[in-house]
């Protein structure tokens, strides 16, 4: 088995919205073995408060220089905690875990749906398209569609625009882009195969559009967990067959019309 625990070195971390933090981390081989959908599983203090870690997903992966990326929300001690590092500290990780999604390069009408800071797996499968894209000299141009709260705590838009991705934004308050949700921005499209992260009310609309349209899709579940390895039952979800899937072991990717919202 391949080591996953290492104490990474932070290259950067700072606020890039409201509430929201950009961490780079230098860790030549989990950036090796990071692929789009899995999630780094961090411990926020030296000290045993807050005792458990708290499940990271990768935004970005940069062999090349051995670096990784998260974007994180800072929504309880843990993460407050992680806000609080500086430039120069290590940072105990575990990781990269779960299983990624799957990317099949004769797809090609493709869409991609993040709300949030379920934005962030997003991003490095984002990336990972457009690679194969650029490599396969396909010039389908895939779709993202977007959903924020607010235009201040928006982030990655530009990031999505300079991959070549014909993005669609949408807020609650409509302060940015259009006002509402990225589901109802999608419902005059058809796609081959729909890439999903972000709150359960959005999966759960997705999952019913994909149903009746016959859309093969792939999500990625955000829960607390404990172990992150998948020794505990702490992030157990109801599948329509199979029982129970653990996510940090069993996902944190799957099929979307498998799972019961």
């Amino acid at each position: 088995m391949a080591k996953l625990r290492f104490f990474a070195d932070i290259v950067m971390n700072r606020e890039i919205a409201m509430d929201i933090f950009h961490m780079k981390l230098y860790c030549p081989m989990a950036a090796k073995l990071a692929i789009p959908g899995q999630f780094l599983h961090m411990r926020c203090s030296d000290t045993l408060s807050p005792l458990l870690r708290r499940p990271i997903s990768i935004a970005n992966a940069d062999e090349r220089d051995g670096t990784l990326d998260i974007i994180y929300r800072v929504v309880g001690e843990g993460t407050r905690l992680l806000s609080a590092k500086k430039t120069g500290e290590s940072i105990d990780i575990m990781g990269p875990l779960g299983n990624g999604y799957p990317i099949d390069q004769k797809v090609n009408r493709i869409a991609i749906i993040g709300g949030g800071i379920g934005t962030c797996p997003l991003m490095f499968l984002a990336k990972k398209l457009a690679t194969k894209n650029s490599k396969s000299g396909n010039l389908v141009k895939h779709s993202v569609f977007l959903g924020f709260k607010t235009a201040k705590q928006s982030f990655g838009i530009e990031f999505f625009q300079s991959l070549g991705y014909d993005v669609h934004i949408s807020t609650d308050d409509g302060s940015l882009g259009f006002k509402g949700f990225p589901t109802d921005l999608i419902q005059d499209y058809i796609f081959d195969v729909i890439y999903a992260c972000g709150p359960k009310p959005l999966l759960a609309i997705m999952q019913a559009y994909a149903v009746r349209h016959n859309i093969m899709s792939f999500v990625s579940l955000e829960e607390r967990m404990a172990c992150g390895i998948g020794a505990c039952l702490g992030c157990a979800v109801k599948m329509k067959s199979d029982g129970y899937k653990k996510v940090c072991k069993d996902g944190p990717v799957f099929e979307l019309s498998k799972v019961i919202f």
